[in-house]
């Protein structure tokens, strides 16, 4: 069973967030612009997502890039797909992008 309060890290040099979760590591992958974050895909090793890790750490990056005051364009489809059964996080999305 996973735990639900695993932290984040912003590993700015690989450009990715990292969570670090019972030996094995998940990540969503970046690249920043200026003031928009393009988060161009999530990797989960299989046995995590079948906890439903994805999910939580997408909300987990969404709450980082809220408190970063910056905007998104998710561009991997695993995160718009998480964007769109989310929609609570639309707000963060760049100006005048719609998914």
């Amino acid at each position: 069973m996973i735990m639900k309060d695993f932290k984040i890290i912003d590993n700015k040099e690989a450009r990715q967030f990292e969570a670090h979760i019972a030996g094995q590591m998940a990540k969503v992958i970046y690249e920043r612009n200026g003031s928009r974050i393009f988060l161009t895909g999530a990797e989960v090793p299989p046995v995590l997502e079948k906890q439903g890790v994805l999910p939580m750490m997408l909300g987990k990056v969404m709450e980082e890039i809220s408190a970063q005051n910056i905007r998104m364009v998710p561009s991997s489809k695993k995160v718009a797909e998480f964007v769109r059964s989310n929609p609570q996080w639309k707000t963060l999305l760049a100006h005048g992008l719609h998914i």
